[in-house]
């Protein structure tokens, strides 16, 4: 881990919480619906496919990462 010059702010040790809580749990999950343009799924689709995951794990990280700003 590098180190950083930075003083960290109060608010990263929360966004770390509340990402772990909501990306690291077993609590039961629901499915969210979205209509979007087919060359926007077929762009999500081809990077899910290159990085070898999910789009729904794809989903949930950047709905945690904007839930935590």
């Amino acid at each position: 881990m590098a180190l950083s010059a930075k003083r960290p702010s109060r608010g990263d040790e929360a966004r770390k919480r509340i990402l772990h809580e909501v990306t690291e749990t077993s609590e039961k999950k629901k499915r969210l619906n979205a209509e979007i343009e087919e060359t926007l799924y077929r762009k999500i689709k081809i990077k899910a496919v290159e990085e070898g995951r999910s789009i729904s794990d794809i989903t949930r990280d950047l709905w945690s990462e904007y839930l935590s700003k």
